[in-house]
């Protein structure tokens, strides 16, 4: 599973240095911002947070690491995320390292072990037309989720996906509206490994790209539901790009 993890990682990083090497639109960008609750795909997973992102370009190519780090320091999240662009398509391979202040075991970022691993790698397909106010996505554990047995042993990676579909409309004020539904297929953590397929998150939400002369200020605010659990909350966001 690692050797076939690995060659997975090897196709977009053999295309981010052939981009590299060739383009000449490099570009580079980031953000932070402070958002009052970490809503993942129906879950609540911490409160106030900051959310720093980092985006290098290089011609289709993208790298961007970003993290979700609690203000009352119960959580930290750092992640990256490779992605291939192509028309409309692009392609993602994403790791994710997660951990709660809770955990008892030592801090190893570079612990990948089944089981023991604080890591999720994920597979990623997007569709977003330039034309239509519309974009589908598709996520897929490839590792670091495994289905668990009665025994308490841990059995085959899940391989569980995550299908999201958001529709929007800009508004003349500037801000734009959207709608967006995401749905677990085949068992996995979103259900805790019961169902084949749930809604679990439904969100209708505003934002909005606040000029303040060279300051560029994104606002924004979610109404957030999973049908699923049968859970609620909002959201909030300021932050400041450069």
């Amino acid at each position: 599973m690692i050797m076939n993890l690995r060659r997975l990682l090897l196709v977009p990083l053999a295309l981010f240095i052939s981009q590299w090497l060739t383009a000449s639109d490099f570009d580079i960008s980031g953000s932070i911002e402070t958002v009052s609750a970490y809503l993942w795909r129906g879950d609540y997973v911490c409160g106030a947070h900051a959310y720093p992102q980092v985006s290098a370009k290089w011609g289709r190519v993208t790298f961007q690491p970003f993290a979700f780090l609690a203000f009352d320091s119960s959580y930290k999240e750092v992640d990256v995320d490779l992605c291939y662009s192509a028309g409309p398509f692009s392609f993602h391979v994403a790791d994710y390292f997660a951990r709660y202040a809770s955990y008892t075991e030592k801090e190893n970022y570079f612990n990948f072990k089944k089981g023991t691993t604080n890591h999720i790698q994920e597979a990623i397909i997007c569709y977003e037309p330039t034309t239509l106010p519309f974009s589908l996505r598709w996520f897929t554990f490839v590792h670091g989720d495994w289905m668990p047995q009665s025994d308490g042993s841990l059995g085959r990676p899940t391989f569980s996906s995550f299908f999201e579909a958001e529709v929007y409309r800009k508004l003349s004020s500037g801000g734009q509206v959207a709608l967006i539904c995401g749905s677990s297929i085949g068992k996995g953590m979103y259900t805790s490994y019961t169902k084949d397929f749930a809604v679990v998150h439904m969100e209708f939400s505003y934002s909005r790209r606040i000029i303040l002369g060279k300051l560029t200020l994104p606002v924004g605010i979610s109404y957030v539901t999973n049908p699923y659990s049968g859970k609620t909350w909002m959201k909030c966001s300021l932050g400041v790009e450069f």
